[in-house]
């Protein structure tokens, strides 16, 4: 097996699906992050960059990532990514980032003043609540300068719903981009702002069935797909975001907006323009192969990103559904077998080298696996996959 072949064969067919599936529209990217993370992750201009020339994005918003200089106010870091986009022809657009240990809406009007145009909440990372007092100024802010505000609605926090709600209701000016689909009280959340045009969500998360319960609930406009390099990749995002559209019947109007058209809107200061309501009903049949195989696919993908062996047996698992259903499903199989071997390799390699496998090799066997994933949730998206082979 030519492993390296093999995946380039692949990825090159991923990115045939989504410029099918995507018609053409224009992608812009409203997550992602430059400089440094005390975690260790990190990602330069450049290579922000050139992720966006291989998957066709027009634009992106950025903003720093939770950087050990950043200070009492993130000053420092965000004047980097000042520094940073004023150099990507206007490509890369800047946010500031904010922290409640100092005082936050003077330094987003300095930030706003210097070339910034959103703002970048992280209530998790800055251990605040969004019913702080504090924020009140910064929304204030937000709604003068009519600007967007993305506020970090994912993992690691409490409900936030009743808060972020009563601030979007406060704030009608204020552009409210919800991350990573308010995975952290969707449905609360979503209940509560649902229609209202200064709210919308990004799609920066990893399953397809958290995307499709939002569109039971949201106009699909009112949603924006993101990435948010350089913890996920645009290809990922792109492909799950459109298999996800495709499985719940979006007309490609409605494509278009979730791929740029509403984000162009958030940031150039104006409301999303919304259809009637969702375009999903809450009950959907699920056939159990398919939900079998997402089930082992999705416990894989924290092996996967935190550099760890499969100890479970999960691959296997997966492929052995692929075989039960072999008619149906067979095609997946060969999808997981090569992601098991690319992961085999890297570990290999990285265990002969005494080091941890890099995160390019992460990202290679990841995208694969949530392809699979991607299809094995959607039957109409794995049609159109197959017929590109």
């Amino acid at each position: 097996m030519d492993l390296a072949a093999d995946v380039a064969r692949q990825i090159a067919r991923m990115d045939a699906l989504i410029e099918e599936l995507g018609g053409g529209a224009a992608r812009i990217d409203p997550h992602t992050h430059l400089g440094l993370d005390e975690d260790g992750m990190a990602q330069t201009l450049e290579e922000l960059l050139g992720h966006m020339d291989a998957a066709g994005v027009s634009t992106a918003a950025t903003f720093p990532l939770h950087d050990p200089d950043r200070g009492e106010d993130y000053r420092v870091p965000n004047d980097r990514v000042l520094e940073w986009c004023a150099a990507s022809g206007g490509r890369v657009i800047p946010f500031c980032r904010l922290s409640l240990d100092g005082d936050p809406a003077p330094e987003a009007e300095r930030a706003l003043a210097a070339g910034a145009r959103g703002i970048k909440l992280h209530p998790r990372a800055q251990a605040f609540q969004l019913d702080d007092d504090r924020l009140d100024p910064v929304f204030r802010v937000a709604a003068e300068h009519r600007i967007p505000i993305l506020i970090h609605a994912g993992r690691g926090m409490p409900p936030i719903g009743e808060e972020l709600a009563a601030q979007a209701a406060r704030n009608p000016d204020a552009l409210l981009i919800l991350a990573h689909a308010a995975i952290v009280d969707q449905d609360r959340i979503a209940e509560r702002v649902a229609g209202m045009p200064n709210v919308v969500f990004d799609s920066s998360c990893w399953s397809p069935i958290d995307l499709h319960a939002l569109l039971t609930r949201v106009p699909p406009e009112q949603l924006v797909w993101a990435s948010d390099l350089p913890y996920g990749t645009q290809r990922e995002a792109l492909l799950l975001t459109l298999a996800v559209l495709h499985e719940t019947g979006a007309s490609p109007a409605q494509v278009e907006a979730v791929l740029g058209g509403t984000a162009a809107r958030i940031l150039g200061g104006e409301h999303a323009v919304l259809s009637d309501g969702p375009i999903a009903p809450r009950e959907r049949p699920v056939n159990l192969a398919r939900q079998r195989l997402g089930g082992y696919l999705v416990a894989l993908l924290p092996a996967i990103w935190a550099r760890r062996p499969d100890r479970v047996g999960h691959f296997g698992l997966a492929e052995n559904v692929c075989r039960d259903a072999e008619d149906e499903l067979g095609p997946l199989g060969e999808l997981i077998a090569l992601a098991a071997a690319t992961w085999d390799d890297a570990l290999a390699r990285a265990g002969a080298a005494r080091v941890e496998p890099t995160l390019h090799d992460v990202r290679v066997t990841f995208e694969l696996l949530l392809a699979a994933w991607v299809m094995s949730y959607s039957p109409r998206t794995q049609k159109r996959w197959e017929a590109l082979a």
